[in-house]
């Protein structure tokens, strides 16, 4: 049914690390699909609190309470056992609702982040991220980087944008892993460069919103307010993560960029290599051929 149109459904995926003891462990996982939420917690993250579940409801109510409220939000929290298991119950919880994309902002941090983790504890992560109801011979988990730098004709090396990369992770799963940055540059390929692709610059350019923020910690910015959010306000942290993730469902809602866009300029080209316009051209031109009787070769 070549004209048939139908909108391709988008999970979003973020994560926070440690950024106080040098380690860089995976401190929680949110993912968002329509209205759920689900957002696991390494249970060493949250020692400090007595009952840190009835904390965690309380501040996100607090903190997200316009979003929880306009969007019908259902927000679940898990708090698992250790790294490994926040890792594996936030991607149990993505094969369990099989969207079309996985969307991450700037993909190029968290999956290696992820795939490096794993390494550390020795865990193959084709066991955590491919789809658990496949045999283990049939699966794939390998990451690829996008080309980060290019040689102009005078020789300079000269670094690619990271919004301008294209990054692809081969896995054995019902969704297709894809960074939403880099796709909202690609789309608007030809259109003047923005100042920045951050997350926080792109919702403010677009939805006129900004990350969460809060006044205990107004004073500080960059890595030092991960810092001091990680240490003295974690529940409050856990909130911010819920919202970048919920931020990007925000912006796809308004630019469709996943939903419709992206997919309807790939055609039947992998979205692996949607970053090739002559790619997609050349596909495309295969059937057209074949529907004059020609195909492609070479002479």
């Amino acid at each position: 049914f070549p004209v048939t149109i139908i909108p391709h459904t988008v999970a979003t995926f973020d994560i926070e690390t440690d950024v106080i003891h040098g380690t860089g462990q995976v401190l929680m996982a949110t993912v968002v699909f329509n209205e759920q939420v689900y957002c696991v917690i390494d249970k060493t993250f949250l020692v400090n609190y007595s009952s840190p579940m009835d904390m965690l409801q309380t501040v996100a109510k607090r903190e997200l309470k316009e979003y929880i409220e306009t969007y019908k939000l259902n927000i679940v929290f898990h708090i698992a056992n250790d790294e490994i298991d926040t890792i594996r119950q936030a991607f149990l919880k993505v094969h369990e609702w099989m969207p079309d994309f996985l969307a991450i902002w700037n993909m190029d941090f968290d999956i290696p982040r992820i795939l490096d983790r794993l390494s550390y504890h020795k865990v193959d992560p084709k066991t955590i991220l491919c789809d658990p109801s496949l045999p283990e011979e049939f699966r794939l988990c390998k990451y690829h980087e996008g080309i980060k730098k290019k040689i102009t004709a005078s020789g300079k090396v000269q670094p690619i944008n990271p919004a301008a990369q294209w990054h692809t992770l081969v896995l054995t799963a019902s969704f297709y892993v894809i960074d939403a940055m880099c796709s909202f540059k690609q789309i608007r390929t030809g259109q003047q460069e923005r100042s920045s692709y951050s997350l926080d610059a792109i919702l403010n350019e677009e939805l006129s919103l900004s990350k969460l923020k809060f006044e205990e910690a107004s004073e500080y910015d960059g890595l030092r307010w991960h810092q001091v959010m990680q240490s003295r306000y974690p529940a409050q942290y856990v909130a911010y993560n819920i919202f970048d993730s919920q931020s990007m469902q925000m912006l796809n809602n308004k630019t469709k960029d996943l939903s419709f866009t992206l997919p309807g300029y790939a055609g039947i080209t992998d979205f692996s290599r949607f970053n090739s316009q002559p790619t997609r051209i050349a596909d495309a031109l295969h059937f057209y051929l074949l529907d004059n009787g020609c195909v492609t070769g070479l002479s």
